[in-house]
This record gives C-alpha cells, sequence and structure tokens, in this order.
C-alpha cells in the first residue's frame, strides 16, 4: 500500500483517501498530536533576511504568484519558505534553494481562481501540484525540477512527509505547518518569529484560509484537508494565531 501523499499514491488515487487511507490518515494526525513538543530554551535566533534565488526561473515564479495570490496567501507562501529554510538550519538540512523556493510559493495555487479545481477533483493539493508544474515549465524548467516542485507540492498536506521523499518536500511541508498550525515556533526565539511577521505580515491570513479550507471540506470530504477540517484544523490555526500575536 503506498504511503498517503507519495507520489506512488497520487498515481494511485489522484489524491481521494479511501476508506483504509482514512483510517491511517486520522491515526497520523492523533499520533501527531500526542507528539511531544520539541524546545530549545528560549529558542533559536536564526537569519530571516534571506534573498530569494536569483534565477530567472524564480523571479518568474515570483512575478506569476504576486499576480495570482491574494496578499494574505502570497505574504503565507513567502513566510512558509522563510520557515522552512530556517527548519533546515535548525535540522542541518541541505536542500536546493531553488525548488524549495518555487515550491513555496506555488503551494497554494489551487485556492485561487482561474487556478482552483472543479468539484470533481480529488485533493487540492494534487490539482495544484499539476498547475504548479505547468508554471514551471513554461518558465523554463526541466522535467525533473517540475516533478520535484509538484511532488512537495502533493504532499505537503500530509500528517508528515519524510526526509526520505526529498528535502524540499520535507521542508515545505515543515514551512507550511509552522505557518498554518505554529508547529515547532517554540524552537525559535520571539525575536526571530516577529522578524518573518515583519518581513511577510499575517495580516487577514487567518480568516482567508479558514475559508478557503470550510470550502475545501465541502466540496472534497475525502481529501486530506477535508479530513483535518473536520478533525480540528479550524481550532488549531485559530490557536496557531494567538501564538503569533
Amino acid at each position: 500500500m503506498a504511503a498517503i501523499g507519495s507520489r506512488a499514491w497520487v498515481a494511485e488515487t489522484n489524491g481521494a483517501l479511501g476508506f483504509r487511507d482514512q483510517v491511517r490518515f486520522v491515526a497520523q494526525a492523533i499520533l501527531r498530536e500526542l507528539a511531544p513538543r520539541r524546545h530549545r530554551g528560549d529558542g533559536a535566533v536564526l537569519v530571516v533576511d534571506r534573498t530569494p534565488p536569483a534565477t530567472a526561473l524564480a523571479q518568474q515564479v515570483t512575478e506569476f504568484a504576486r499576480d495570482a495570490l491574494p496578499a494574505p496567501l502570497l505574504q503565507h507562501s513567502v513566510r512558509s519558505w522563510l520557515w522552512a529554510c530556517m527548519l533546515a538550519d535548525l535540522d542541518q538540512i541541505s536542500y536546493d534553494d531553488e525548488r524549495l523556493y518555487v515550491a513555496a510559493l506555488l503551494h497554494d495555487v489551487a485556492l485561487v481562481d482561474p487556478h482552483r479545481p472543479g468539484p470533481d477533483a480529488a485533493c487540492f493539493a494534487v490539482h495544484g501540484a499539476q498547475v504548479a508544474r505547468g508554471v514551471v515549465i513554461a518558465a523554463g524548467a526541466g522535467g525533473a525540477f517540475a516533478d520535484d516542485v509538484a511532488a512537495a507540492i502533493a504532499a505537503h498536506f500530509n500528517v508528515a512527509v519524510p526526509l526520505s521523499w526529498g528535502a524540499e518536500a520535507h521542508l515545505l511541508h515543515a514551512g507550511t505547518h509552522a505557518d498554518v498550525v505554529g508547529q515547532r515556533l517554540l524552537e525559535m526565539a520571539p525575536s526571530t518569529v516577529a522578524d518573518v511577521l515583519a518581513q511577510a505580515p499575517r495580516a487577514g491570513f487567518a480568516d482567508h484560509f479558514c475559508a478557503s479550507m470550510r470550502e475545501e471540506a465541502d466540496l472534497r470530504r475525502s481529501s486530506r484537508a477535508g479530513l483535518l477540517w473536520r478533525l480540528g484544523m479550524e481550532r488549531a490555526i485559530r490557536r496557531a494565531e494567538e501564538r503569533f500575536g
């Protein structure tokens, strides 16, 4: 049985959770909720001022994201990239700058028109992965690069993404979950968190994202987003918003 969120699973299911997958996914979510949180004293002071890759591809993706995404999702994408880079530093993980940046900027493209999937689509993240693949191919990326970006985006709504799936997929998941529900924030110094929020403000994000996830849960009950919403995603987002202040 293919691991949920893996390339093989996406190819087999197109992102729809069957009954056994739903049981597995709920168990993973419960175990993650019960897992002890890691602390690093007062939190690590990390470098927040980071420059996006200076490549033509990264620049084109930046322009695409600025045009396509409303401010709450654009700033969320930038923050997700920043958190991902800093968590890589904490965990001493090497990664490809361009792949991670491009995946972070495009990971929520399927939540906005005209890239939103129709009601027959099984999973917004899987659909968004294919949209993103097309965007980066049109911008001049090779097939292997595009496949890696798509795989990272398709997997990012998992409960967990192992490092063995690729550093960029692992870090995109870590960065997006840090931003949405505050995972691992306690490992960073308050000054570091404040610097990220100053660079990419959270204004309107929680309300915007909750509205999107509520719609996804209504349209795609068998998706990871739909199941996580029913498991209490909104409460987790609102709790994180309080932590961010």
